[in-house]
């Protein structure tokens, strides 16, 4: 289980002090040096910090973390406290967490990295008019007008180019495992449908509860369908052990996933089960120049690889202080968050981060990445330039 804070105790952001996080869904804040000044904001975290997804958190604070040592502590001259709310990767507490962060008026907000809670956000992101940076993969985050940019691309534009790339391996018959949370659905219905458009067909699309640990009975139906690929869905954890579990069962075909299967995480949970194993996602660590530098600097930093649930965070926390900073004093929710929709700001993984009239990133990457030898290795590129 992950469920500890590596990097906990009020460690120094610029100027900023990012305090440690606590359980059980009440917000905690942290205060800039000169946070009662007249140009101090908030700006909301809202993260899984207890749980088996608690790294979230972790990951969150990191890329707040380095993301102000680079580009400033104070953008456009205002001292940012935090606030946070511990979404515990459930819809239900994400909302309790969100209407606690809500009502100290933040500027913006980091939107949970478990899609399931900010879709249970939305609502309460436009009642308030406050934007959000997510990390999100399900397609409906984003909307035309919307309050949420995504620092990531979207399941439906990964997957399409994903379907194309496993039946141009002359995969015909496929079997499924998701599970049933909001993002499993939504990554599962794209890819099932790109799949279908390359003339692959779904034998068997059977589902899990996300706190199941045994998928013995699902895989057992892929090897009776007679499937001739695997595709696993999962977050970190469950992608590593649903890997593991079908190779014990020997389900011998070949293996596909969805991207949190390239995290350490997942590898922790999976060891040398994961080698070979094919996903798509949006960086690796030695697939480009910029990525190269990231990882260097973060693993200096924190003692640990990014992945890219991290490196989305990170720039998520990029985007939210380039758009304070582009309002000057008169930062608002509303303001920020036009700043949000059309900021241009650094990015690890697509040079210069910008948004579409959605909220989508213009020409995403998409990899495709498997492990060696306890590394995840680049395979394929399917979009986005180098």
């Amino acid at each position: 289980m992950v469920s500890h804070i590596k990097w906990a105790g009020a460690a120094m952001v610029g100027a900023a002090a990012l305090a440690a996080v606590g359980c059980g869904g009440s917000d905690k804040t942290s205060s800039a040096s000169d946070a009662g000044s007249a140009n101090a904001v908030k700006v909301a975290i809202v993260q899984p910090y207890s749980g088996d997804s608690a790294y979230y958190g972790e990951y969150a604070d990191q890329a707040f973390k380095l993301a102000m040592e680079e580009l400033g502590s104070t953008p456009g001259g205002h001292a940012i406290t935090f606030v946070r709310g511990d979404s515990k990767c459930v819809p239900t507490a994400a909302v309790q967490a969100g209407n606690q962060v809500l009502a100290q008026s933040p500027v913006a907000v980091m939107a949970p990295a478990c899609s399931g809670d900010t879709l249970a956000l939305k609502p309460l992101l436009k009642a308030r008019n406050v934007s959000a940076c997510s990390i999100n993969l399900h397609p409906e985050i984003t909307e035309a007008n919307g309050k949420i940019v995504r620092a990531a691309p979207s399941d439906a534009f990964t997957n399409e180019l994903f379907a194309k790339y496993i039946a141009d391996k002359g995969v015909k018959k496929i079997g499924i495992l998701h599970d049933t949370s909001g993002y499993g659905q939504g990554n599962v219905d794209t890819l099932v449908s790109s799949l279908e458009k390359n003339g692959v067909k779904v034998a068997v699309n059977a589902t899990y509860d996300f706190a199941d640990t045994d998928y013995s009975g699902q895989i057992v139906k892929l090897k009776k369908a007679k499937v001739d690929a695997a595709y696993f869905e999962g977050y970190d954890l469950a992608a590593g052990n649903l890997v593991k579990q079908a190779k014990q069962l020997q389900l011998d075909v070949p293996y596909y996933a969805n991207t949190n299967a390239g995290n350490d995480t997942a590898e922790k949970a999976a060891g040398k089960s994961l080698d070979g194993v094919l996903f798509a996602t949006a960086f690796l660590a030695d697939s480009s120049d910029a990525t190269r530098k990231f990882t260097a600097t973060w693993q200096q930093k924190f003692n640990q690889a990014p992945n890219s649930d991290s490196v989305d965070l990170y720039q998520c926390a990029v985007v939210i202080l380039k758009a304070i900073e582009a309002t000057g004093k008169n930062a608002t929710g509303a303001t920020v968050g036009e700043q949000m929709a059309k900021v241009s700001a650094p990015g690890v993984t697509v040079g210069t981060m910008a948004f579409d009239a959605s909220g989508d990133l213009n020409d995403p990457p998409v990899l495709i990445g498997t492990w060696k030898d306890g590394k995840a290795v680049l395979v394929d590129r399917l979009s986005g330039a180098e």
